[in-house]
C-alpha cells in the first residue's frame, strides 16, 4: 500500500518593513525591529529552497518556529493597543493552492490588509512542511521497497517526480499496456482472465513472484503465492517500520497546525478589529483569500490524518504480509521437514486482519471524501488549483481500491479464490484508470506500482481457480455490496502555541503571567529557580 501525500508548494512572501506601519517613538521599538528581522529571515529560506534542487525543509521550519513568537507577540500588542497601526499592516504571499492568474503558470501573489493574514500564512507554511517532511519519509520507505525487489527502473531517488517511475518497457503515465491488460481481463470468464494473465505477464515482470526467497526457500506448494516482503531483510523492515512511524507523526502535528488556525486563530481573525476593513471593522471569512479560508485550511487537516491513517495501514499490511510468507513457510516445513524449523520462524510473528486493514483504508478514503465537500463548499471552486483539486478526487478512488485488494487477500486467505479473483480484478481497473486519467504526478506513480501487485497476485489466484477450485467469480457490483464501513485511529496532535517575545502575553520575570494558558509556560527549564 504507496502512500500519496499531496507535494506542497512552499508559498513565497515578498519584503516587508513593519516600522512603516506603526507609531513611532513606542515602547516595543526594538522588538517590532526584530519582527521585521526574524520575517527576512523567513522569506530568504523561503526563497532558497524555492530555487535550490535538494529542499532542506529543517531550515524552513527553524526560520518559520524563530520567527512566530515575534509575529504572536505583534498581534498581541497590537491587540491590546501597546502598539498603535498608523497604516493597516499589509503583506503578500504566493497562494500556492490557489488557481493561476489568466494564463500564467504561477500562482498568484496576494496582497492582504490583516496582520492575522501575516499570522495565519505563516502558519500554515509550517503546516505545509510538516506535510512535505511526512511525504518524504513515506516516500523514502517506498523506495526501500523498490531497491528490494530489484525494481530499480522505477525508483524516484527522491520524492514526487511521477515522471521517472516509467518502468523501460512499460509507459506507466501513459498507461498504455496498463490499459490494454486491464480491458481483455474485464472480459469475465476465466479463460479470458488466463489469457490476460499470459500476455501481461512478460511486460510487467518482476521479482515479485519468479523467485524463491529464502523464506520460501524449499517449499513444493504450488499455492503458495510471494510476497515482496520475501526480499526485505530485518533491517529494511525495522528501517521501514521508523519512517512510517515517523510520517504519521508528522501528519499528525500537520493536522494539529492546520486545526488550530481553521478553529481557533480564523474565528478570532474574522471577529478582531484587526481585519482587512481599514483596522477598525470585522472581517468575514469569505472575504480573506481562498488559501485562508476556512473550508480549506480544513481540508488540510482531512488530507493530513487521511496520510496519517494510511501510513499506518502500510505499516500494518507490510507485517500481514511478512506473517503470511512466515506461516506458508511454517506450513511448507510441516510438510517436508517438520514443524519445528516453520515454528521457530513464525514466532516472533503478529498480523493484523486484511478486513481491518481494509476498513482503515476505506476510513482514509472517507477523509479525501470529506476533504473534497469541504473544498466544493468554496464560494467559487475554481479559484481553488485545479492540481489540487484533482489529487484530492482522485485520492478517493485510490485508497478504494487499495481497500479492494486487502479484501482480496483475505478472501484468498479464506480459499475464496472466486471473490479474491473479483476484489483484484475491480482494484486492478481503478488503477489503470488512475494510471491513464489522473493528473497528480504522485497518484499516477503509486496506482501504476500498486498496479502491478494486484494483477500478479490475480494471476496467481487465477491460476489456483483454474486448476483446483474452479469458483464462480463474483461481479463488480456484488463485491460493492458487502465492502465494509471505514474507521479512524489518529487524531489531531494539539499545536502548542510558542510563548510570544513581548506584548501583554509574555511571561513576566517575577512568574505573573498574561493571555490564555497555552501561552502560560516557562521559556527553559527551571526559569526562576534561581541559587
Amino acid at each position: 500500500m504507496t502512500t500519496i501525500g499531496h507535494p506542497y508548494t512552499l508559498p513565497t512572501t515578498a519584503n516587508v518593513s513593519f516600522q512603516e506601519f506603526l507609531a513611532p517613538n513606542t515602547p516595543h521599538q526594538r522588538h517590532v525591529s526584530d519582527v521585521t528581522a526574524f520575517r527576512g529571515r523567513l522569506r530568504t529560506a523561503l526563497k532558497e529552497h524555492k530555487h535550490s534542487s535538494r529542499h532542506d525543509f529543517l531550515n524552513v521550519q527553524k526560520a518559520i518556529e524563530d520567527y512566530i513568537p515575534h509575529i504572536l507577540g505583534l498581534v498581541s500588542a497590537l491587540e491590546a493597543t501597546e502598539l498603535r497601526a498608523i497604516n493597516e499592516i499589509e503583506t503578500t504571499w504566493r497562494c500556492t493552492l490557489s488557481s493561476p492568474v489568466h494564463l500564467s503558470t504561477k500562482q498568484p501573489r496576494v496582497k492582504h490588509k490583516s496582520v492575522y493574514y501575516e499570522y495565519v500564512f505563516t502558519l500554515l507554511t509550517l503546516g505545509y512542511v510538516y506535510m512535505d517532511r511526512a511525504n518524504e519519509y513515506s516516500q523514502s520507505a517506498h523506495n526501500k521497497i523498490l531497491v528490494a525487489i530489484g525494481d530499480v527502473s522505477t525508483y524516484t531517488g527522491g520524492y514526487g517526480d511521477g515522471s521517472s517511475m516509467a518502468g523501460p518497457s512499460i509507459n506507466y503515465n501513459a498507461g498504455s499496456a496498463i490499459s490494454a491488460g486491464v480491458a481483455s481481463g474485464m472480459a469475465g470468464s476465466s479463460s479470458s482472465t488466463s489469457s490476460t494473465s499470459k500476455s501481461s505477464s512478460s511486460s510487467t515482470a518482476s521479482r515479485l513472484f519468479k523467485k524463491k526467497s529464502s523464506i520460501m526457500k524449499g517449499s513444493a506448494s504450488s499455492n503458495t503465492i510471494g510476497e515482496f516482503t520475501d526480499y526485505l531483510t530485518e533491517e529494511d523492515l525495522a528501517g521501514i517500520d521508523h519512517q512510517l512511524t515517523t510520517a504519521a507523526d508528522l501528519y499528525c502535528k500537520a493536522a494539529g497546525i492546520f486545526e488550530y488556525v481553521a478553529q481557533d486563530l480564523i474565528p478570532k481573525w474574522s471577529e478582531s478589529g484587526l481585519g482587512a476593513s481599514g483596522g477598525s471593522g470585522k472581517g468575514t471569512d469569505a472575504a480573506h483569500p481562498v488559501d485562508v479560508q476556512t473550508s480549506v485550511v480544513s481540508a488540510h487537516i482531512k488530507l493530513a490524518l487521511g496520510e496519517a491513517h494510511a501510513c499506518t495501514v502500510r505499516k500494518a499490511s507490510i507485517k500481514a504480509a511478512r506473517a503470511s510468507a512466515l506461516k506458508a513457510a511454517e506450513s511448507s516445513s510441516s510438510a517436508g521437514a517438520g514443524a519445528g524449523a516453520g515454528a521457530s520462524a513464525s514466532a516472533g510473528a503478529s498480523k493484523t486482519s486484511y478486513v481491518l486493514l481494509a476498513k482503515l483504508s476505506i476510513g482514509v478514503k472517507e477523509e479525501y471524501e470529506r476533504a473534497y465537500g469541504l473544498l466544493k463548499s468554496v464560494k467559487d471552486l475554481n479559484e481553488i488549483s485545479s492540481d489540487f483539486r484533482a489529487h484530492v478526487k482522485d485520492a478517493k478512488v485510490y485508497y478504494e481500491a487499495l481497500a479492494l485488494t486487502l479484501l482480496g487477500m483475505d478472501a484468498y486467505e479464506s480459499q475464496q479464490y472466486g471473490k479474491a479473483i473479483g476484489l483484484m480484478t475491480s482494484a486492478k481497473t481503478s488503477f489503470s484508470a488512475l494510471v491513464k486519467s489522473s493528473k497528480a504526478a504522485t497518484i499516477v506513480s503509486a496506482a501504476s506500482f500498486e498496479y502491478r501487485l494486484a494483477n500478479e497476485k490475480c494471476q496467481a489466484f487465477q491460476k489456483i481457480n483454474d486448476s483446483v477450485t474452479f469458483e464462480k467469480v463474483p461481479s463488480t457490483a456484488e463485491l460493492l455490496t458487502v465492502m465494509p464501513s471505514g474507521r479512524d485511529l489518529l487524531k489531531p496532535k494539539k499545536y502548542q502555541v510558542p510563548r510570544p517575545c513581548f506584548g501583554p502575553l509574555l511571561v513576566d520575570g517575577n512568574g505573573g503571567t498574561g493571555g490564555d494558558d497555552s501561552v502560560n509556560k516557562l521559556a527553559y527549564a527551571l526559569q526562576g529557580a534561581y541559587f
